[in-house]
């Protein structure tokens, strides 16, 4: 595709709703990298985030003739996506072996959680592996609900109304969701790195 044929969201829409399928490549190319860093953020697997994407398209494609433009794409693509991320954490155990995952899988977003001011020194290292591992097991320990709130808010950067609207929920329960998630993080990091 070399250049985009619809300048606007609402072009875009149209045509995706008259079924062409160059926009649905626009779709794709446009909002892909958001997608998966969701589902990937969500899932902590990236297989999994792969899944998840794909769902998320094929949906936007069936579904699409049901969007009724009250909310911006990108809101209505983070609902999909969070709600196939979440029908997979439902499907899957909520535990997986944290020991076999590196450091590198984790998302940029978890690794800034160790307050990382100046490069790592090869003595560091091991202890900041520890510590990314055990962010990693606080998120996946966090509801699925509350999961979602957090990496919308936190890692994807959504205002809480969006992160309501992802959610299908009101902007105060989505206050709470984030709250209760830090809350839990922050807990779970202060009792594994104190012990």
């Amino acid at each position: 595709m070399n250049a985009s044929p619809y300048n606007d969201e609402t072009e875009l829409i149209k045509a995706l709703q008259r079924g062409e399928a160059a926009a649905y490549e626009q779709l794709i190319e446009q909002y892909a990298d958001i997608v998966y860093r969701t589902a990937y953020r969500l899932l902590q697997n990236p297989h999994d985030a792969e899944d998840a994407m794909q769902e998320t398209f094929l949906a936007a494609y069936l579904r699409v003739n049901e969007f009724e433009g009250k909310a911006r794409l990108s809101s209505w693509l983070y609902r999909i996506v969070t709600n196939k991320a979440l029908d997979i954490l439902r499907k899957r155990s909520r535990k997986t072996d944290a020991a076999t995952d590196s450091i590198e899988d984790l998302s940029e977003d978890a690794a800034e959680l160790l307050a990382d001011q100046e490069a790592v020194l090869p003595e560091d290292w091991a202890e900041r592996r520890e510590t990314a591992a055990l962010i990693r097991e606080g998120l996946e320990g966090l509801s699925p609900s509350l999961r979602a709130a957090f990496v919308l808010f936190e890692m994807e950067g959504l205002s809480m109304d969006e992160v309501a609207s992802a959610l299908n929920i009101s902007t105060s329960a989505a206050k709470v969701r984030v709250h209760r998630a830090r809350r839990a993080l922050r807990d779970y990091l202060r009792k594994h790195l104190t012990a």
